[in-house]
């Protein structure tokens, strides 16, 4: 019987032993992996547009230089704007990365642009950042669950109507009876990595409220790049132009979609 009992011991301390250098082994092969291999690489984020649909690409490279195999290594991203409030996620699920070998995988996060604007308009006019949020978590040696977060992964945003502004209207000129012409200024910065494409509208309106004119013009600016032209209004009322009003500006983009760019006064 204490036979019995000793070899029943023994054979505990042994499963304890073998248990902690197990633990011991593999916890000390992930650290070694990820803090000084540098197991887990984010790359950079980069953006494209397509129709209205903004993707954003995050590349990650897991290089398992460890003596185990990963699995069920799920890549969660969280989409922030710069006060935190989440605009998306999306999650990607790798099976498998076996001991001493690497996967990279790109991770997307879409979001609609008509519905951004229209939910934060400031990002039409104003340069500001999203944050990215990363949530890995995975199964080490088949036992073994672990969960790393990382934060405040920048990304900057560029206000596609960055300082967006009518300069000036002109005299009326080509005066007849059938009404006259009136330009009006207008410029913005385009510091968006895509391109601005669409017309924008005008609608002129005298000081009884009452409409005046109309006018329209394409544009197509490219990114980084400055806009600073006019949009010609045809006054077809002309006994209705008192001098005095303001016009309505509008915005029609495949990308951006309608956009109201309100009222400026004249006279």
């Amino acid at each position: 019987m204490r036979q019995s009992i000793r070899a029943l011991g023994w054979a505990i301390t042994l499963s304890m032993v073998i248990l902690f250098a197990f633990l011991g082994t593999a916890i000390y092969s992930m650290v070694q992996m990820i803090l000084e291999g540098e197991g887990i690489k984010l790359g950079e984020v980069r953006g494209e547009i397509s129709n209205t649909t903004l993707t954003l690409y995050i590349p990650l490279i897991i290089n398992n230089t460890s003596h185990y195999d990963i699995t069920s290594f799920n890549i969660t991203l969280i989409l922030k704007d710069s006060n935190g409030t989440i605009i998306t996620d999306q999650s990607t699920l790798i099976d498998i990365i076996k001991r001493n070998s690497a996967r990279r995988a790109v991770n997307n996060l879409t979001l609609n642009v008509i519905d951004l604007i229209s939910n934060m308009q400031y990002l039409l006019y104003q340069d500001s950042e999203f944050k990215i949020e990363l949530s890995l978590s995975f199964k080490y040696a088949y036992t073994l669950s672990f969960k790393v977060e990382t934060s405040n992964i920048s990304m900057l945003w560029g206000a596609p109507l960055y300082g967006f502004s009518i300069t000036r209207f002109s005299d009326p000129y080509n005066v007849s009876l059938t009404g006259c012409y009136i330009d009006v200024y207008l410029s913005f910065e385009n510091h968006a990595y895509f391109g601005i494409i669409g017309i924008v509208n005008m609608k002129m309106y005298n000081d009884r409220d009452e409409i005046i004119g109309y006018g329209k013009k394409e544009i197509d600016v490219s990114p980084r790049q400055i806009f600073s032209d006019y949009v010609t209004i045809h006054v077809s009322n002309l006994t209705g132009y008192t001098g005095s009003g303001y016009v309505e500006i509008t915005f029609e983009s495949p990308v951006l979609g309608s956009i109201n760019l309100g009222r400026v006064s004249y006279g």
